[in-house]
Protein backbone atom coordinates (compact mmCIF):
# COMPACT_ATOMS: atom_id res chain seq x y z
CA UNK A 1 0.00 0.00 0.00
CA UNK A 2 1.19 3.61 -0.90
CA UNK A 3 0.12 6.45 1.65
CA UNK A 4 -0.27 9.95 -0.29
CA UNK A 5 -1.14 12.62 2.07
CA UNK A 6 -2.56 15.68 0.08
CA UNK A 7 -2.84 19.20 1.77
CA UNK A 8 -3.44 23.09 0.70
CA UNK A 9 -0.47 24.80 1.88
CA UNK A 10 -3.52 27.46 2.37
CA UNK A 11 -7.53 26.62 2.33
CA UNK A 12 -8.78 27.01 -1.15
CA UNK A 13 -5.84 26.13 -3.48
CA UNK A 14 -8.21 23.05 -4.91
CA UNK A 15 -6.84 20.37 -2.53
CA UNK A 16 -9.67 17.97 -2.47
CA UNK A 17 -10.54 18.45 -6.25
CA UNK A 18 -6.55 17.22 -6.73
CA UNK A 19 -7.84 14.61 -4.30
CA UNK A 20 -10.67 12.93 -6.07
CA UNK A 21 -9.11 13.31 -9.54
CA UNK A 22 -6.27 12.08 -9.13
CA UNK A 23 -8.01 8.68 -7.43
CA UNK A 24 -9.93 8.77 -10.52
CA UNK A 25 -6.91 8.08 -12.87
CA UNK A 26 -5.22 6.24 -10.74
CA UNK A 27 -8.58 3.48 -10.65
CA UNK A 28 -8.83 3.94 -14.57
CA UNK A 29 -5.19 2.77 -14.27
CA UNK A 30 -6.42 -0.44 -12.42
CA UNK A 31 -5.00 -0.06 -9.11
CA UNK A 32 -7.66 0.26 -6.12
CA UNK A 33 -7.97 3.39 -3.93
CA UNK A 34 -9.04 4.43 -0.73
CA UNK A 35 -10.02 8.28 -0.20
CA UNK A 36 -9.88 9.45 3.10
CA UNK A 37 -11.66 12.78 4.03
CA UNK A 38 -9.46 13.98 7.11
CA UNK A 39 -11.17 17.97 6.28
CA UNK A 40 -13.91 19.04 8.54
CA UNK A 41 -15.32 20.63 5.71
CA UNK A 42 -16.31 16.92 4.47
CA UNK A 43 -16.52 17.88 0.56
CA UNK A 44 -14.72 14.89 -0.60
CA UNK A 45 -17.76 12.77 -1.01
CA UNK A 46 -19.26 15.31 -3.64
CA UNK A 47 -16.90 14.24 -5.86
CA UNK A 48 -18.01 10.83 -6.48
CA UNK A 49 -21.84 11.53 -6.11
CA UNK A 50 -22.57 11.79 -2.90
CA UNK A 51 -25.41 13.88 -2.10
CA UNK A 52 -24.85 17.12 -0.70
CA UNK A 53 -27.19 16.27 2.38
CA UNK A 54 -25.31 13.36 3.20
CA UNK A 55 -23.20 14.82 6.32
CA UNK A 56 -22.29 11.64 8.58
CA UNK A 57 -18.82 10.03 8.29
CA UNK A 58 -16.25 8.74 10.46
CA UNK A 59 -15.89 11.71 12.67
CA UNK A 60 -19.52 10.59 14.40
CA UNK A 61 -18.61 7.79 15.47
CA UNK A 62 -16.47 6.57 18.88
CA UNK A 63 -15.00 3.27 17.48
CA UNK A 64 -13.48 2.83 13.82
CA UNK A 65 -15.19 -0.44 13.48
CA UNK A 66 -18.24 1.64 13.63
CA UNK A 67 -17.47 4.14 11.13
CA UNK A 68 -16.47 1.18 8.35
CA UNK A 69 -20.02 1.33 7.86
CA UNK A 70 -19.66 4.92 6.33
CA UNK A 71 -17.47 3.79 3.16
CA UNK A 72 -19.08 4.59 -0.24
CA UNK A 73 -17.87 2.75 -3.31
CA UNK A 74 -18.66 5.58 -6.68
CA UNK A 75 -19.14 4.47 -10.04
CA UNK A 76 -15.62 4.24 -11.05
CA UNK A 77 -14.69 1.44 -8.15
CA UNK A 78 -13.16 4.54 -5.92
CA UNK A 79 -13.99 3.48 -2.01
CA UNK A 80 -14.01 6.71 -0.52
CA UNK A 81 -14.95 7.68 3.80
CA UNK A 82 -16.77 10.97 4.34
CA UNK A 83 -15.36 13.14 7.50
CA UNK A 84 -18.87 13.70 8.15
CA UNK A 85 -20.27 16.78 10.82
CA UNK A 86 -18.96 16.18 14.28
CA UNK A 87 -16.10 17.97 15.63
CA UNK A 88 -12.96 16.02 16.36
CA UNK A 89 -9.04 15.91 17.93
CA UNK A 90 -6.31 15.86 16.81
CA UNK A 91 -5.29 12.97 18.06
CA UNK A 92 -8.44 11.14 16.93
CA UNK A 93 -7.73 12.21 13.46
CA UNK A 94 -4.35 10.98 13.78
CA UNK A 95 -5.78 7.83 14.97
CA UNK A 96 -7.84 7.14 12.12
CA UNK A 97 -4.90 7.42 10.11
CA UNK A 98 -3.20 4.72 12.21
CA UNK A 99 -6.55 2.77 12.14
CA UNK A 100 -6.55 2.65 8.09
CA UNK A 101 -3.57 0.61 8.21
CA UNK A 102 -6.31 -2.60 9.36
CA UNK A 103 -8.22 -2.11 6.16
CA UNK A 104 -8.49 -5.07 4.24
CA UNK A 105 -6.07 -4.20 1.33
CA UNK A 106 -4.22 -5.67 -1.42
CA UNK A 107 -0.05 -4.49 -1.73
CA UNK A 108 -0.81 -2.34 -4.75
CA UNK A 109 -3.59 -0.16 -3.26
CA UNK A 110 -3.49 3.67 -3.04
CA UNK A 111 -4.74 5.01 0.35
CA UNK A 112 -5.04 8.77 -0.72
CA UNK A 113 -5.68 11.42 2.40
CA UNK A 114 -7.25 14.81 2.03
CA UNK A 115 -5.83 16.79 4.60
CA UNK A 116 -6.84 20.29 6.22
CA UNK A 117 -4.98 22.63 5.54
CA UNK A 118 -4.54 24.37 9.27
CA UNK A 119 -3.17 21.17 10.41
CA UNK A 120 0.93 21.31 10.25
CA UNK A 121 1.77 18.28 8.73
CA UNK A 122 5.04 17.61 10.65
CA UNK A 123 2.54 16.44 13.84
CA UNK A 124 0.89 13.63 11.20
CA UNK A 125 2.33 9.75 11.90
CA UNK A 126 4.14 9.50 8.95
CA UNK A 127 6.15 6.57 7.97
CA UNK A 128 9.37 7.03 5.80
CA UNK A 129 7.30 5.62 2.51
CA UNK A 130 4.42 8.16 2.80
CA UNK A 131 4.39 11.01 0.22
CA UNK A 132 3.14 14.15 1.10
CA UNK A 133 2.06 16.72 -1.46
CA UNK A 134 1.53 20.11 -0.18
CA UNK A 135 -0.94 21.87 -2.84
CA UNK A 136 0.24 25.88 -4.36
CA UNK A 137 -1.13 28.53 -6.26
CA UNK A 138 1.43 30.62 -7.76
CA UNK A 139 0.74 33.99 -5.92
CA UNK A 140 2.45 35.93 -3.25
CA UNK A 141 0.64 34.58 -0.21
CA UNK A 142 2.04 30.80 -1.46
CA UNK A 143 5.21 32.01 -1.91
CA UNK A 144 6.00 33.43 1.84
CA UNK A 145 4.01 30.36 3.41
CA UNK A 146 6.38 27.81 0.98
CA UNK A 147 9.94 29.27 2.77
CA UNK A 148 8.11 29.50 6.02
CA UNK A 149 7.18 25.42 5.67
CA UNK A 150 10.69 25.00 4.49
CA UNK A 151 12.00 26.32 7.66
CA UNK A 152 10.08 24.13 9.79
CA UNK A 153 10.89 20.96 7.50
CA UNK A 154 14.88 21.72 8.06
CA UNK A 155 14.67 21.23 11.98
CA UNK A 156 12.20 18.04 11.63
CA UNK A 157 13.71 14.71 11.23
CA UNK A 158 11.49 13.59 8.76
CA UNK A 159 12.19 10.55 6.47
CA UNK A 160 9.06 11.00 4.46
CA UNK A 161 8.75 11.75 0.76
CA UNK A 162 7.96 15.84 0.49
CA UNK A 163 7.05 18.38 -2.04
CA UNK A 164 5.07 20.96 -3.43
CA UNK A 165 3.03 20.79 -6.75
CA UNK A 166 1.90 23.80 -8.40
CA UNK A 167 -2.62 24.06 -8.79
CA UNK A 168 -4.39 26.51 -11.08
CA UNK A 169 -1.57 27.14 -12.99
CA UNK A 170 -2.09 30.27 -15.45
CA UNK A 171 0.10 30.33 -18.24
CA UNK A 172 -1.09 33.80 -19.63
CA UNK A 173 -0.21 35.14 -16.07
CA UNK A 174 3.77 36.36 -15.98
CA UNK A 175 3.71 36.97 -12.02
CA UNK A 176 2.72 33.57 -12.51
CA UNK A 177 5.27 32.56 -14.75
CA UNK A 178 8.13 34.02 -12.95
CA UNK A 179 6.88 32.54 -9.65
CA UNK A 180 7.27 29.11 -10.83
CA UNK A 181 10.50 29.84 -12.57
CA UNK A 182 12.00 31.00 -9.44
CA UNK A 183 10.71 28.01 -7.25
CA UNK A 184 11.92 25.59 -9.92
CA UNK A 185 15.33 26.99 -9.73
CA UNK A 186 15.51 27.50 -5.89
CA UNK A 187 13.34 24.87 -4.30
CA UNK A 188 14.20 21.50 -3.51
CA UNK A 189 11.06 19.72 -3.14
CA UNK A 190 8.98 21.30 -5.93
CA UNK A 191 7.55 19.24 -8.38
CA UNK A 192 8.85 19.46 -11.98
CA UNK A 193 5.16 19.83 -14.04
CA UNK A 194 1.92 21.72 -12.15
CA UNK A 195 -1.91 21.27 -12.92
CA UNK A 196 -3.01 23.86 -15.09
CA UNK A 197 -6.04 25.65 -14.45
CA UNK A 198 -8.76 24.22 -16.17
CA UNK A 199 -12.97 25.41 -16.38
CA UNK A 200 -13.17 21.64 -16.16
CA UNK A 201 -12.96 20.93 -13.12
CA UNK A 202 -15.24 23.74 -12.05
CA UNK A 203 -17.97 22.26 -14.42
CA UNK A 204 -16.87 18.21 -13.10
CA UNK A 205 -17.63 19.49 -9.65
CA UNK A 206 -21.02 21.21 -10.64
CA UNK A 207 -21.83 17.74 -11.75
CA UNK A 208 -20.78 15.52 -9.07
CA UNK A 209 -17.72 13.91 -11.00
CA UNK A 210 -14.19 14.53 -11.78
CA UNK A 211 -12.43 15.41 -15.03
CA UNK A 212 -11.49 12.46 -16.57
CA UNK A 213 -15.60 11.33 -16.59
CA UNK A 214 -16.91 14.52 -17.60
CA UNK A 215 -14.24 15.58 -20.20
CA UNK A 216 -11.42 12.98 -21.05
CA UNK A 217 -9.44 15.08 -23.59
CA UNK A 218 -9.24 17.92 -20.92
CA UNK A 219 -5.47 19.78 -20.27
CA UNK A 220 -6.94 18.96 -16.45
CA UNK A 221 -6.98 15.02 -17.48
CA UNK A 222 -3.50 15.31 -19.29
CA UNK A 223 -2.01 16.55 -16.00
CA UNK A 224 -3.80 14.43 -13.52
CA UNK A 225 -2.16 11.65 -15.79
CA UNK A 226 1.06 13.07 -15.60
CA UNK A 227 0.73 13.74 -11.51
CA UNK A 228 -0.32 9.59 -11.09
CA UNK A 229 2.82 8.45 -13.57
CA UNK A 230 5.27 10.46 -11.58
CA UNK A 231 3.84 9.19 -8.15
CA UNK A 232 4.54 6.06 -9.33
CA UNK A 233 7.85 6.39 -9.98
CA UNK A 234 8.58 7.87 -6.80
CA UNK A 235 6.16 5.10 -4.69
CA UNK A 236 7.35 2.21 -2.77
CA UNK A 237 5.02 -0.49 -4.50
Amino acid sequence: MQRIFLKGIKGGTGATSMVANLACVLKKSGSDVIAIDLDSKSDLGLHFGLPWKYNQGWSNEERFEDALAHFHQDSDGIVFLPFGNNCVSREALFELINNCNKLDYNKDTWLLFDCPAHVDITHYPLDKNDIVIEIVNCDAICHSLIYKNLQTLKQTDNQWKHFFLVNRYNSASTLEFDLFSLWQSTLPFIAPFFINSDEVIKESTAYRNVALNCAPYSVANDDFETLAGWLVSKSAL
